[in-house]
């Protein structure tokens, strides 16, 4: 059964402006300035940085490692969620503001669990990733601008999933339902426990590092 708004917690509800706004706050803190280079990350680095901070304390050297930036850029990518207001600096680490916790709790609303998922007859690369985006599913078409958005960012390519009816559908396959492999259906909604009109995208890669990113990658074009 479908759950309505009304039953979900208030902390993870949708609030389209105010998510808009959050989107609109990273794409601004990602774009070249005026002066000096242009930077080497993205709106998606800074989201992945904020959800890292969001977990821990954390210095530029271990956030460098965690999101797969060089230090320099993670150092730019740091000073403007400082100068955005969005985190600051102590002794202990980088940590975020309560507008950093405002942002990340608008991108949690949207963003649901993610998890690697062992290889199997529906994945694409040797390490595989999964993430899930609420209500999303009047976004995806064919899956190909997911598996695109991946392929750029080093994947080797993607599945979407889409949960309709109480079902896991692949609308690239004409959105037939998953029935060769029930097992890893129901391992992949046990992991992710979809409601209707969820979508779940499953990135392949080879190495751990590629498969999250395609995955991320992948999700981000469903949020725009």
């Amino acid at each position: 059964m479908s759950l309505g708004q009304d039953f979900i917690p208030r902390s993870l509800r949708i609030r389209p402006r105010i998510f808009m706004y959050s989107l609109d706050t990273l794409r601004q803190l990602a774009e070249q300035r005026a002066a000096g280079p242009r930077p080497s990350f993205t709106e998606l680095h800074l989201a992945t940085a904020i959800e890292i901070i969001g977990q821990q304390r954390i210095g530029r050297q271990a956030l460098s490692q965690r999101i797969g930036l060089g230090e320099g850029a993670t150092r730019t990518l740091i000073d403007r969620l400082l100068e955005a207001r969005l985190a600051k600096i102590s002794r202990r680490g980088c940590e975020l503001t309560r507008s950093g916790l405002s942002i990340l709790r608008q991108l949690t609303s949207k963003l649901g669990p993610k998890a690697r998922i062992p290889r199997s007859s529906i994945t694409v690369g040797p390490y595989d990733f999964g993430i899930l985006v609420r209500r999303a599913a009047n976004k995806v078409s064919s899956g190909i601008e997911q598996r695109d958005a991946a392929v750029r960012v080093g994947a080797n390519g993607t599945v979407t999933l889409v949960f309709k009816d109480g079902q896991l559908r692949i609308p690239s396959a004409g959105d037939s339902k998953i029935m060769e492999s029930p097992s890893v259906v129901e391992q992949i909604v046990q992991n992710f426990r979809p409601a209707e009109n969820d979508v779940i995208v499953i990135a392949g890669g080879d190495t751990e590092r590629l498969a999250e990113d395609g995955a991320r990658a992948a999700a981000w074009t469903l949020l725009k």
